[in-house]
């Protein structure tokens, strides 16, 4: 049996939070894990305590460096640290279901895959459950893809796998380190992972997502004018770019995804319509952008800031 290593960043976790994440990778039906920690708040020392009475059947390594290095650099830095033929992403607020690594590893072996990826519920803080499966209730391209459709080309410029919910081959990760910084690293992971092989979908709901108050972000999140947009969301992806090209400089579409990068970029409405096929989820907004001035848009979202604080 092939050891899977879970990855797990915390940074000032809920210890309530963590200690449900903890107990349900403690009932994971596949017996060969490890879980291994990354401490991005080092100022404050883990409760290995905790860890301790929740995970009493597979072994923890921990580490930390002097500097926080935030959730991508986290991971990419737990990504180097696995050992195990394959990886899985834990986040430090969620609750696995109990069969979460069992079925992605059968899902990967079934269908000659180098990764799988899940739905997922939704809970709320108290954990109570909002949305019983994400991609039955959304009509998303993101969501609704199925194992062996080819998913590159969209996945270069929107996520279509939401982190926890992924298992994959390790040696296929850590080709792709490092991340590129500015963009989430399960976007970057699904990216390169269905280019270099065949992803599979499980469409069953394995893993309970916590979202509540602030840990949940959205499009404009820490956007204040048109041009952090283009800067934040738009210009990591060149740069993810031109590390796929160094990977596979001969890809199909290769040249077709920096054309729609730079389209973005530019705020090009010609470009962006052009290449809608590429981002169906989000094309329709950018063109709305680049048709809005910069002051209408710094008004109105300042107004949904004011809003949101009062």
């Amino acid at each position: 049996m092939e050891k899977v290593s879970i990855l797990l960043s915390v940074y000032r976790p809920n210890p309530v939070y963590l200690r449900e994440q903890l107990i349900s990778i403690n009932r994971q039906t596949y017996d060969h894990l490890e879980v291994i920690v990354w401490n991005d708040c080092p100022t404050e020392e883990i409760d290995r305590k905790l860890f301790e009475e929740c995970l009493t059947r597979f072994p923890v390594k921990f580490y930390e460096e002097k500097q926080n290095l935030g959730y991508i650099g986290a991971f990419e830095k737990l990504s180097g640290l696995a050992d195990g033929e394959y990886i899985s992403y834990c986040d430090q607020d969620d609750v696995w279901e109990d069969g979460k690594i069992s079925e992605c590893m059968a899902a990967i072996r079934e269908n000659g895959a180098i990764a799988a990826v899940s739905d997922r519920s939704l809970i709320d803080g108290d954990g109570r459950i909002t949305c019983s499966s994400v991609r039955q209730s959304s009509k998303a391209p993101s969501l609704r893809w199925k194992t062996g459709d080819d998913i590159t080309k969209r996945a270069a410029f929107f996520s279509y796998c939401t982190g926890m919910t992924l298992v994959a081959k390790r040696e296929e990760v850590q080709k792709i380190l490092p991340f590129t910084p500015g963009l989430p690293h399960d976007q970057q992971l699904i990216f390169f992972l269905s280019a270099a092989g065949k992803a599979a979908y499980v469409e069953k709901a394995l893993v309970r997502h916590r979202r509540y108050g602030e840990n949940a972000s959205g499009t404009l999140a820490g956007i204040r004018r048109k041009q952090d947009y283009y800067d934040t969301r738009c210009k990591p992806v060149r740069q993810m770019l031109e590390h796929f090209r160094r990977m596979y400089p001969d890809y199909p579409g290769l040249k077709e995804m920096e054309s729609c990068c730079e389209a973005r970029i530019k705020g090009s409405i010609f470009g962006i319509w052009k290449y809608r096929d590429l981002m169906p989820e989000t094309y329709l907004y950018e063109i709305g952008l680049a048709l809005c001035p910069d002051s209408v848009f710094r008004h109105i979202k300042g107004r949904l800031i004011s809003a949101r604080e009062i």
